[in-house]
């Protein structure tokens, strides 16, 4: 017994250790760094799992069209008993079965063949073969045209391949560009913190030389009011972290329920990721590269252009032959019965004929045809304004870069020649000459120095980055490969 008691008291207190260390797993958060934070969007972020359901939808599509031109075949079967009788004559039964299996075929250049059999079953079987070949000589002859919609889903499988691509370039730049957003909103803390701790040893220091003698009492007022500024500026970048935090999450694709804390970031080891194309480069580049301009070039020589062609071919004439031929379906009994009823010779039809269909002032055709026209006219001068428009956003994403380089340059220098001004400042300030106001001011400048660095720093990456997506190398640059099943 005392064994027993002993087994589940340990037993007791081991359950008791895996659910406290399950609970404090729960309670820690999820440390995620930049890297991390891709691989989880490119994975989780709703719009990437959209556009991967739509090549789904659009891969099966083409396989549909494709399956137009494979061999469809056909079952039908029936049973029927009748029993009848009318006054003064005996009741009578009959019955009848027959099953109808045939296949059909359309090809290429719009032949369309279907082979069909019955198998007349009453009191005699009588079955039979037919065969009946169309062929299209005028409307709706070529490849051009019965290929249309299978070309139309070969296009828009590409177009919807291209879509996840551009979806997860879109993704990993949204991610990206909202982990810099809290690496600033964090740096942003710690210079108020710094400005903070600058403006409480202030305080004191004024303190001490109120109590000697040496400064009058309303300069502490304005040093404490230094202090409450610089608390509230800490509050309201704590605050636009929290906000920063729940927009990174949204852009990863994750519940922001979920306790995640992100981890720094180095920012001079990111930009060194980032390679600069000379500008020329990047204009060749976004062209081969740009989504939309691929999509826009498909579109114009793929569908835009069938719907051309087929306008035109609706308004021709149609002339079709039709040639059919069947052996068997006869009725009764002797030649007309059985199996060898088919193949006897002595039940045969076989026929050949051409119809024609000439359209007259068919003006919907017409109408057609000039919308077709004009719809391509269209989208050409679309495509050409669009390059225009890609080269302008590559020249402009290039030059962003440029001046953002040298902005940051300018900005360090400022810092560090700032950082020196607000030193000399309080030693100014520790032996008397100056008071705690130009101190203040001093302060302020540093501080504003220290955002302004910050901000150059940020906006310069997010320059690099945004011509990263913009030639085409977001992906590359993070070794993202775009798969599809």
């Amino acid at each position: 017994m005392v064994r027993i008691k002993i087994f589940f008291c340990v037993a007791f207190v081991f359950f008791l250790l895996i659910g406290n260390g399950r609970t404090q797993d729960v309670l820690n958060p999820i440390n995620l760094s930049l890297t991390e934070a891709i691989l989880i969007a490119i994975r989780d972020n709703p719009n990437v799992q959209t556009t991967q359901l739509n090549y789904v939808l659009q891969k099966f599509n083409l396989f549909v069209q494709e399956w137009q031109f494979y061999p469809h075949y056909s079952l039908q079967a029936s049973a029927t008993l009748n029993r009848s009788g009318s006054p003064g004559q005996s009741i009578s039964n009959s019955h009848s079965y027959n099953m109808q299996p045939g296949v059909s075929i359309l090809t290429p250049i719009g032949t369309q063949i279907a082979l069909n059999a019955a198998n007349a079953k009453t009191s005699h079987y009588n079955p039979n073969i037919s065969t009946q070949i169309t062929q299209p000589l005028m409307r709706g002859f070529g490849r051009a045209i019965v290929e249309a919609a299978l070309k139309n889903a070969m296009d828009a499988e590409v177009i919807a391949r291209l879509n996840i691509e551009d979806t997860l370039r879109t993704t990993v730049t949204d991610v990206i560009n909202a982990y810099l957003d809290i690496v600033a909103a964090n740096e942003a803390i710690r210079i108020d913190e710094k400005a903070l701790e600058r403006a409480m040893t202030s305080v004191k220091q004024t303190k001490l030389y109120i109590k000697a003698g040496h400064k009058a009492g309303n300069e502490l007022v304005t040093v404490k009011a230094n202090v409450a500024s610089a608390k509230s500026t800490l509050e309201n970048d704590k605050n636009n972290l929290t906000q920063r935090q729940y927009a990174l999450l949204t852009a990863i694709g994750i519940d922001p329920n979920q306790d995640i804390h992100f981890v720094g970031l180095n920012v001079r080891e990111l930009i060194k990721k980032y390679h600069l194309p000379s500008l020329n480069e990047a204009k060749k580049l976004i062209l081969a590269n740009n989504i939309s301009y691929q999509t826009a070039q498909i579109t114009l020589n793929g569908s835009t252009t069938r719907s051309l062609v087929t306008a035109i071919d609706n308004t021709r004439w149609q002339l079709n032959l039709t040639a059919n031929a069947a052996t068997g379906n006869g009725s009764g009994g002797g030649q007309s019965a059985g199996i060898d009823s088919i193949f006897n010779g002595a039940n045969q039809n076989q026929s050949i004929g051409l119809q024609l269909q000439i359209p007259i002032d068919d003006q919907i055709s017409k109408q057609a045809v000039l919308n077709a026209q004009v719809a391509l006219k269209q989208a050409k001068i679309a495509l050409k304004k669009q390059k225009w428009d890609i080269e302008t956003n590559a020249i402009n994403g290039w030059n962003n870069v440029v001046s953002a380089e040298r902005a940051l340059r300018f900005a360090e220098n400022a810092e560090k020649l700032q950082e020196k001004t607000y030193q000399i400042s309080y030693q100014k300030y520790l032996h008397g000459l100056i008071d705690s106001l130009e101190l203040q001011t001093a302060q302020v400048q540093l501080i504003q120095e220290q955002q302004v660095l910050l901000a150059n720093q940020i906006a310069y990456l997010k320059s690099l980055v945004n011509l990263d997506l913009l030639i085409g190398h977001t992906l590359k640059t993070w070794g993202v490969t775009v798969r599809v099943v």
